[in-house]
């Protein structure tokens, strides 16, 4: 099989359809200049044999096979070759009835690859398996000999050159196939591993477990199976108590109901004599609305009576407004005295910054004039000086003029001397004079000034009375206050207790003393009445009722005879049970049991007894009542108090339930009369409250009384203090219009002058020195500027100069200080403000109060005299009213009687409530035990079949032989037992011993497959191993002998071959070794270029023609040698290779001349062009 066309469209550098046909069956050369396309036909042969490294044929990717990269409007390359396939020896398999094959393969930009065969689309796959069948495989391709190869070899090693060897013998498939099963060896190494370990730690140690957990789930099954006989036994004979139960109970229940038919119509009958009585009782009050009619004056002291109570409370009101006025106002004085205080002592802690901040600014207000005017006087004399003119018009100017203004201004202080001495002299004359004439004019004024310090000290004594007297109108009005709020608490609280007392009529216990001098005090009560609740323990009220039941209408006594008399002689209304505490016998809880409970369900239940609160001398009564039984927060908790072997106490859920340990439980919908407890704490706490606060009411009353009795005292002190303080005022307005108040107060005026003109004295004088001081330094100044003028001009020059540039500095702190002392001054004056106003605001606040006291005054007498006129009218009608006695009387004694009657019907009530109570509940209990039987059905279908059998003799519910409580304490123990055994039992055994078990066989068996499977790969990989040493033994030596023909034949008189390392196997690699005219070379290296590359292609050469291909192609592979050595290849091709077709590119010569047809490449307007040019 050999090339005989190829068809290039759009490949490479050929843009145009190309068609080269003539391919000679043995030698085919390929031509052309550099860049014209020749190696494009050996790459357009590789694409279309399916070459996948695009690197071989010189592209980054597939585009770039497409001509300009589809650039030129080319978007697809194509390339077909037509194989000559004569020879069927030579023939790919399946194709052997094929005269040509033709293989094409298409590729599209965007990368689409297409392949066909004969015409017909075909798979990569395919061609592949079809070019490898006959050794053209591209993925391995020894017939392919491209550029770079001969290169390549030069630089290989004796490994390198070992492994062509075994790419020539075939070896390497089975290399590739030992590392296969190698790894498939050590798989199953692993696997062996993996399979053991399970086998040793979980499946063997899994089975012991499993068959130590089968001993025990036989055990659990026996078990079982004698607790389900127990419960069948147990579930009979519950089931035969309650259906004896329920058929007993009906008669009673029939019973019960009739007896509260004929309760009901007895209340009937007292509800009509209670409206009988009632109805007699208005006839009598109408009767007596008649009488009252027919007097006038019973009228008019009714009308009276109610016009002086309704102003009664018009004044009170209205003096209880001026009262809460004054507390108002006095308040808001209060708060501005407060304000004031607070706004006194920051002024006062202003002042002393304001002052402080003053004496600053006077300072720097004074160093500033001083500078000042020393520069003005220094300018003024200076420009006199130099240019003697005065500054002001009229003034002289100079030394002269300073100098008068000197002796001026100490003039002027000397002046003011004298002056302040002789006003000094002048008012000492007066006030001597006045003094003089003080004592006359006292004498005048004695008796006056006597008086007003008889006045002024009887002013004090009553004040001070005042102060210390017991009446106080501020407290007398806080308790007026106070006796307001509770009366109008108490009433509403009262109005409260009635409604809830006639509600509770049942709990009302009366009694008449059964014998003379009876001690009251041994009947205690009711047991309702006797303990109380607390709030945080309210929320069990419902369970405690449950729990006392019909006991909390019993009633407590002392001892057993008081029980006896009161029966007997007490003339009861109703029936009662009596409990006498020196006779009950009191069921308690044990404390372990207690102890217990609570460990078994915390915080979950309480005993009754510890929920509620008693006298310490009830205790038998109430543990009688409440003692043996637990309160509980739900019913699981309630059902392990009740069952629990260790417990087995009565136990009541917070809704109700009792769970009985007899085995009866209560429940469903609460009973009509729950709430009977908290009802009735609240009654107490009621009447707790009215208790209280009459006793508050009853104390302030007193206070009010005692109060009472001070207050005329006190209001004839006070009047006194008034016309007294009065009188003083008068007596003191007198003393001022008087000659002595005057003196007085010229002798205070004349002393304030005295100190004004004393201290003007020390200030004159000191500013008279300081003038006459200046004066002498200006004559000096002036003798010293007539002696020296101009240096005295720059002396005052410089000195001017000096004060003019310390002016600025001083001027600056001046209006510095001035600022900060401006803000001081705004501060303080807004502050003074302040406290005017508030001073302002608290004497109008003063002035409120006092006309607010003088109201409230007016209105409490006027108060007084409307309640006397009151009890006067009251005790009128008292006396009127007796008239009317005996209506009264009568209507007292049907209130008597309607009282009686509505105790008895509450009796019958309450005795109606126990009945209806006491049926309601066995009613419950019947009902509960119907539900029972109906669960005990649905839960156990049997019932149904085999309750014929329940109680009979001989039968598995024989409950003679099989006594049931032994049964049921066997059940609770085994049930015990069970419930341990099945947390510690596995169920479920059997299923997996068996599961495991199959395991363990499996994973055993897979173990043997997994040993043998190891043990044939490893026979097959010896025998390989064998097989591969024999071949590349077999194939080293037939190339090694072509290897050194070859090159005999290439290089005449000249020998190579191939040997193994020294001193190694044939494993470790082959060497080169040449002999050149007769002697071996040592090293490739002592050869020339042309003489290594023949070597090179000696070498595979010897490869090729071990395994000889349909077609060979080469790629430049004389490069690197000359003429006569290119021409003696040829001749190899020719005598070596017959039977195969070569395609070789080359430049030289020498290589085409001894091709039978040479191809030449050219490159025409950018498109490779190909001619055949054929030779003898």
């Amino acid at each position: 099989m050999y090339v005989e066309e190829l068809i290039v469209d759009g490949f490479k550098s050929y843009a145009a359809r190309t068609h080269i046909t003539g391919w000679d069956h043995e030698f085919n050369a390929i031509t052309g200049l550099n860049g014209s396309g020749k190696s494009n036909i050996l790459d357009a042969i590789c694409f279309v044999l399916g070459i996948r490294n695009y690197k071989l044929l010189r592209a980054n990717n597939i585009q770039d096979l497409i001509y300009k990269r589809g650039q030129a409007g080319i978007t697809k390359a194509s390339v077909t070759v037509v194989f000559q396939n004569n020879d069927r020896k030579t023939s790919p398999l399946g194709y052997e009835d094929c005269k040509q094959i033709s293989l094409t393969r298409q590729i599209m930009v965007g990368g689409k690859n297409k392949y066909m065969i004969n015409g017909h689309s075909a798979q990569e796959q395919a061609v592949a398996n079809m070019l490898q069948s006959v050794q053209l495989s591209i993925n391995n391709p020894h017939f392919l000999i491209m550029q770079g190869k001969i290169t390549q070899v030069l630089n290989m090693q004796p490994p390198e050159i070992l492994a062509m060897i075994e790419e020539a013998a075939g070896t390497r498939m089975f290399e590739e196939r030992k590392d296969k099963a190698q790894k498939t060896m050590s798989k199953k190494d692993k696997k062996i591993e993996e399979i053991s370990s399970i086998l040793s730690e979980e499946i063997t140690p899994k089975l012991d477990k499993l068959r130590h957990e089968k001993q025990a789930y036989l055990e659990y099954q026996k078990v079982e199976i004698e607790l389900d006989r127990l419960r069948r036994l147990v579930v009979a004979y519950d089931y035969t108590k309650s259906e004896e139960a329920l058929n007993n109970g009906s008669s009673s229940l029939t019973d019960g109901r009739t007896r509260l038919e004929e309760m009901q119509s007895q209340l009937e009958t007292v509800k009509a004599e209670i409206a009988n009585i009632a109805k007699s009782k208005t006839q009598t009050e109408e009767r007596r609305r008649a009488e009252m009619s027919k007097s006038g004056e019973f009228k008019a002291l009714q009308a009276k009576i109610d016009e002086l109570s309704k102003e009664l409370v018009r004044i009170k009101t209205q003096s209880d407004l001026k009262t809460t006025s004054i507390k108002e106002e006095q308040a808001s004085k209060d708060s501005l005295i407060t304000s004031k205080g607070k706004f006194e002592a920051e002024l006062a802690k202003r002042a002393k910054a304001y002052e402080k901040q003053i004496a600053k600014y006077t300072q720097e207000k004074q160093q500033y004039d001083e500078k000042t005017k020393d520069v003005a006087q220094l300018e003024e004399l200076l420009q006199s000086l130099t240019t003697g003119v005065a500054s002001d018009e009229g003034r002289e100017g100079g030394f002269m003029q300073q100098l008068q203004e000197a002796k001026k201004e100490a003039s002027d202080a000397a002046t003011a001397i004298e002056q302040a001495k002789l006003r000094i002299g002048l008012l000492k004359d007066e006030s001597k004079e006045i003094n003089g004439n003080l004592k006359k004019a006292l004498k005048d004024n004695g008796n006056l000034l006597k008086e007003k310090e008889t006045l002024e000290a009887q002013v004090a004594g009553l004040a001070a009375r005042m102060n210390t007297h017991a009446f106080k109108p501020e407290a007398k009005r806080e308790l007026e206050q106070q006796r307001a709020d509770i009366m109008e608490q108490l009433e509403a609280i009262d109005e409260r207790r009635r409604g809830l007392e006639a509600r509770m009529g049942s709990f009302d216990f009366q009694y008449q003393d059964p014998v003379r001098s009876f001690d009251r005090s041994k009947v205690k009560g009711l047991v309702a009445q006797l303990f109380n609740i607390e709030d945080k323990n309210k929320f069990a009220s419902v369970a405690l009722e449950i729990t006392a039941g019909g006991r909390i209408y019993n009633v407590i006594v002392e001892d057993d005879e008081t029980g006896a008399l009161l029966l007997k002689n007490g003339k009861l209304r109703r029936r009662v049970t009596i409990i006498p505490l020196n006779k009950i016998a009191a069921q308690q809880l044990n404390p372990d049991v207690i102890n217990f409970a609570k460990s078994l369900a915390p915080g979950k239940v309480d005993t009754a007894l510890s929920l509620i609160g008693y006298p310490e001398e009830l205790d038998k009564a109430m543990a009688y009542v409440f003692g043996s039984t637990f309160v509980c927060k739900d019913p699981q908790t309630a059902e392990q108090m009740a069952f629990h072997k260790n417990i087995r106490k009565k136990a009541v859920t917070l809704e109700g339930d009792v769970y009985d340990p007899a085995g009866t439980m209560q429940g469903g919908a609460k009973p009509s009369s729950a709430g009977i407890l908290s009802r009735l704490q609240v009654l107490k706490d009621t009447r707790t409250q009215c208790t209280t606060l009459r006793k508050e009411l009853a104390s302030i009353e007193a206070q009010l009384t005692a109060i009472d009795e001070l207050k005329d005292e006190y209001m004839q002190i006070s009047r006194e203090h008034d016309l007294t303080k009065h009188k003083l005022s008068l007596v003191e307005q007198q003393l001022s219009y008087s000659s002595h108040a005057q003196m007085t107060a010229r002798l205070d005026e004349i002393s304030i002058e005295l100190e004004a003109q004393e201290a003007t004295i020390p200030d004159a004088d000191a500013a008279r020195k300081a003038a006459v001081k200046r004066a002498q330094t200006i004559e000096k100044e002036m003798g010293e500027f007539s002696q020296d003028k101009g240096g005295k001009i720059k002396q005052l020059k410089k000195r001017l100069s000096k004060l003019q540039e310390a002016l600025p500095a001083v001027e600056e702190r001046m209006k510095e200080c001035q600022r900060i002392t401006q803000e001081v001054t705004l501060e303080k004056e807004e502050i003074e403000s302040e406290i005017s106003e508030l001073v302002s605001q608290a004497e109008g606040s003063d002035s409120a109060i006092r006309a607010l006291e003088a109201e409230r005054a007016e209105f409490e007498e006027i108060l007084v005299r409307t309640k006397d006129e009151l009890d006067d009218k009251q005790s009128a009608f008292s006396r009127l009213s007796k008239k009317l006695l005996v209506y009264d009387k009568e209507i007292a004694e049907l209130d008597q009687l309607h009282r009686n009657k509505q105790s008895d019907l509450t009796t019958i009530q309450l005795e109606g409530e126990q009945l209806a109570h006491e049926l309601e509940r066995f009613e419950s209990a019947q009902g509960k035990i119907q539900r029972t039987l109906d669960t005990l059905l649905k839960e156990h279908p049997w019932i149904t079949d085999q309750k014929q059998s329940f109680g009979q003799p001989d039968t598995p519910y024989d409950f003679i032989k099989n006594d049931p409580v032994q049964a049921k304490r066997h059940l609770r123990k085994l049930e015990d037992q069970f419930a341990s055994m099945r947390k510690t039992t596995n169920t479920a055994v059997m299923t997996n011993i068996e599961n495991v078990t199959k395991r363990e066989a499996a994973l055993k068996q897979m173990l043997k497959t997994v040993i043998r499977d190891k043990r044939k790969i490893e026979e097959t990989i010896s025998s390989l191993d064998k097989y591969k040493v024999e071949t590349l033994e077999r194939t080293w030596k037939l190339v090694d002998e072509d290897f050194g023909a070859i090159f005999g034949e290439l290089l005449p008189g000249n020998t190579s071959r191939l040997e193994k390392l020294e001193g190694e196997q044939l494993s470790a690699g082959l060497a080169i070794k040449v002999n050149l005219g007769g002697v071996w070379k040592h090293s490739l290296t002592e050869l020339s270029g042309g003489q290594r590359s023949l070597i090179a292609l000696s070498l595979i050469l010897s490869l090729l023609q071990f395994k000889p291909a349909p077609m060979y192609i080469l790629d430049e592979i004389d490069a690197a040698l000359d003429l006569s050595h290119t021409q003696n290849i040829g001749q190899l091709f020719r005598t070596r290779f017959k039977g195969s077709q070569f395609i070789v590119v080359s430049l030289k010569e020498g290589m085409f001349n001894n091709a039978n047809v040479v191809f030449r490449t050219r490159f025409r307007n950018g498109i490779s062009v190909v001619d055949r040019i054929a030779q003898n």
